[in-house]
């Protein structure tokens, strides 16, 4: 059995990842560890180790690796793709949170050991750059503060932590932030208004475990949608709160649906964000792909 294992190259977890886990998976099988040295090195790893006919390939790192991981498999092949995986080294590790998986070798193994599981991923058709693009994800995406909440906490000191930096990032971001009018088209539903918040979630989590979708199945072949209306600052960190608590919101500022495909639209300029990283600008299309691929979890 043949591991690439795509390692995010600036995580302040690497130590570990050398010295716990990389050892003991080595006892086991054959290792390579391919270390990402700028933005968007992942993807291009990622294309290498394919063609080099890896069994498995394992993002280690956080969401945002995973996300590339999933981008490079998905745009460079279509069949008798490698299974993949998540050594979760990141900060929020939303789904990994979904999975409970743990940066563990002795999980790692016994998961390598049973073998995957058939995985949804969400398939993203916007605009950037005045181009139409495709972008996948696995865990979610989002729309109206969430790409601002992502510019801002890249820019945030490392050393508040993720707590702290999330919690500043999405307050800060409210206080700024102008409530947008979108229209979303499902296949059993619609919505518009104008909205804080719009995510749709293949996991449970978003924003270090604010859980958005508690009843989300990443293998289920639907998504879970939430949306936020325009709710004043004071209401929307009570609903917070509750999110983190793992309890749904009776309010009717919010709404909870499933989709399996649904259509995205604004009269203004609108961002999109997928696994913390910027995507592109509404029109959006985002549809399940059920079972897409193979997934350690």
């Amino acid at each position: 059995m043949k591991i690439a294992i795509i390692l995010n190259g600036i995580s302040q977890k690497k130590k570990k990842f050398y010295k716990e886990i990389y050892p003991a998976l080595t006892d086991h099988f054959v290792v390579e560890v391919l270390e990402t040295r700028y933005a968007g090195h992942a993807e291009e790893l990622v294309a290498m180790a394919m063609n080099q006919e890896f069994d498995y390939i394992l993002a280690a790192g956080g969401d945002g690796t995973l996300n590339q991981v999933i981008n490079g498999l998905l745009k460079n092949g279509s069949d008798n793709l490698p299974t993949i995986g998540l050594i979760p080294l990141g900060s929020g590790n939303d789904f990994a949170r979904t999975c409970s998986l743990r940066p563990e070798a002795k999980q790692l193994i016994q998961l390598l050991k049973a073998g995957p599981t058939l995985t949804d991923i969400g398939k993203i058709e916007c605009i950037r750059n005045g181009e139409k693009i495709t972008h996948y994800f696995i865990n979610e995406c989002s729309l109206g503060m969430g790409p601002e909440v992502v510019r801002r906490l890249s820019k945030s000191a490392r050393w508040w932590g993720p707590d702290l930096s999330y919690l500043i990032s999405i307050v800060s971001t409210f206080i700024s932030h102008r409530p947008q009018e979108i229209f979303c088209k499902a296949n059993a539903w619609t919505w518009k208004g104008k909205a804080r918040v719009i995510a749709i979630a293949n996991g449970k989590t978003f924003g270090n475990a604010i859980y958005i979708a508690p009843d989300a199945n990443a293998g289920d072949g639907v998504f879970n949608s939430f949306i936020a209306g325009d709710v004043p600052l004071w209401k929307f960190l009570m609903f917070l709160q509750t999110l983190k608590k793992k309890r749904k919101i009776n309010d009717p500022h919010i709404h909870y649906n499933t989709l399996a495909r649904v259509e995205l639209s604004s009269t203004e300029e609108c961002g999109l964000e997928a696994e913390g990283e910027f995507v592109g600008l509404l029109p959006a299309t985002i549809t399940v792909l059920m079972g897409k691929i193979s997934f350690l979890r």
